[in-house]
């Protein structure tokens, strides 16, 4: 129905947009350096850091898949992955 993909990385987060929309699934993407958004699309792939695009881009996910959470213990950019891993609400 709707979901989220958290990427560590802005190419993995293209990579999965790519992966999708050949499989059909309409998904937006946004990073700190693009934004590709699709009309309709209930998917959205994007940076960790961009989480909160979600509702901008007009995706309220049921599922999300947080990807390399480990590094919620990077000293730099570990505060978004403890960001999302607490505060997404998803079934």
């Amino acid at each position: 129905e709707s979901g989220l993909y958290l990427a560590p990385l802005r190419l993995l987060a293209l990579e999965v947009q790519e992966r999708l929309l050949a499989e059909g699934v309409e998904c937006s993407m946004t990073t700190g350096e693009e934004d590709d958004y699709r009309i309709g699309a209930h998917h959205l792939s994007c940076t960790v850091e961009k989480m909160d695009s979600a509702g901008q881009f007009g995706v309220d996910p049921k599922v999300a898949v947080i990807d390399e959470a480990q590094m919620l213990q990077d000293p730099d950019r570990g505060w978004a992955w403890l960001k999302a891993i607490l505060g997404l609400a998803c079934e």
